[in-house]
């Protein structure tokens, strides 16, 4: 099915969410959320940083100067290339999957926030989706950046595509400066540390806008979700398709739900859109988690779809990457 999704009537396909979520300091060991980067680089943020509030923001539209000609920096692979690359796959056995009758519906044109805001992420021998929160920053999982495990790897010749869509790439593309994780996922390989981040050569934020996000440690059920990204199943390839459900159940690391996904929306944001007014996050686009899993193991694995939930010490790493020089 091929239709024509703006933000509004994204938005229309889901509740949204208007609660205020209480924040207790959740119990979470430090250790599994050291955050890690392929060039080295660290630093912290302050309190204040790390406390302030994180809201959507709809870009100019327009790339300037300087970021139109830093995505003909360094080696763009053709349309052909791009259609070769495999969805990126974690080191733990799933199936990212439809769940009954297949609910997602093309986004085309990809102009239109947060479309473009939404990004096709390409590396040696495969791809992922990722969005952005910041003006040179994208969020996405952590086995879109590194393989996992004590003997995985950073990914290499890694580009950020904003608003890609089968071929057509209406902000160009943009190098990684550096590749960022957490030992939970890059030493231990563990799901509920699949999380990481991309900086990039440039700030194609400001054109095409970012997420808010927001952390907290409330009980999510029933909460609306949506995941806009690159499912490796549709076609054209590496077109965005979009689907929409709600939390069904969590624990203390991720939450499951419903919606339909196919290898490729790794790294998506888990999202709804907020009204003016509520509290941590407001007035659009807000992500409370990314996407990364589909069936496996025991239940809800086996019977859901799912992803991390932004807890606090996540939310802390997101806000250092987006600050680093």
């Amino acid at each position: 099915m091929r239709m024509r999704l703006g933000r509004s009537c994204i938005s229309a396909c889901v509740l949204v969410g208007v609660a205020a979520f209480v924040r207790p300091a959740p119990a979470e060991a430090q250790g599994m959320n050291t955050p890690v980067s392929s060039d080295g680089s660290e630093v912290g943020s302050s309190q204040a940083e790390l406390a302030a509030e994180s809201h959507p923001f709809r870009g100019t539209g327009v790339l300037s100067q300087e970021d139109r000609a830093e995505t003909f920096q360094g080696y763009v692979p053709s349309r052909e290339e791009i259609q070769s690359l495999r969805a990126a796959a974690s080191r733990i056995p799933q199936t990212e999957s439809v769940l009954g009758v297949d609910t997602r519906m093309r986004v085309n044109p990809t102009t239109a926030y947060p479309q473009r805001a939404t990004a096709l992420i390409t590396f040696t021998g495969g791809f992922c989706t990722g969005w952005f929160y910041g003006p040179d920053i994208v969020a996405t999982a952590g086995h879109c950046v590194h393989s996992g495990g004590g003997g995985g790897a950073w990914r290499t010749n890694v580009r950020v595509w904003p608003g890609y869509n089968a071929g057509s790439a209406p902000y160009g593309s943009f190098p990684a400066q550096s590749l960022h994780s957490v030992t939970g996922w890059t030493v231990s390989g563990n799901e509920q540390y699949d999380y990481g981040a991309i900086n990039l050569n440039g700030t194609p934020g400001n054109t095409v806008g970012w997420y808010g996000i927001w952390w907290q440690a409330a009980n999510l059920l029933n909460e609306p979700t949506i995941v806009l990204g690159y499912p490796g199943d549709k076609s054209p390839s590496q077109s965005q398709w979009v689907s929409a459900d709600k939390v069904r159940t969590q624990d203390t690391f991720q939450v499951f739900y419903k919606l339909d996904t196919a290898g490729g929306p790794s790294g998506s944001a888990l999202w709804q859109d907020r009204p003016s007014g509520s509290a941590f996050c407001a007035n659009g686009p807000c992500a409370y988690g990314i996407h990364a899993y589909g069936l496996h193991g025991g239940s809800p694995h086996s019977t859901h779809n799912h992803g991390v939930f932004i807890r606090q010490a996540l939310y802390n790493n997101l806000v250092t990457w987006r600050n680093l020089p």
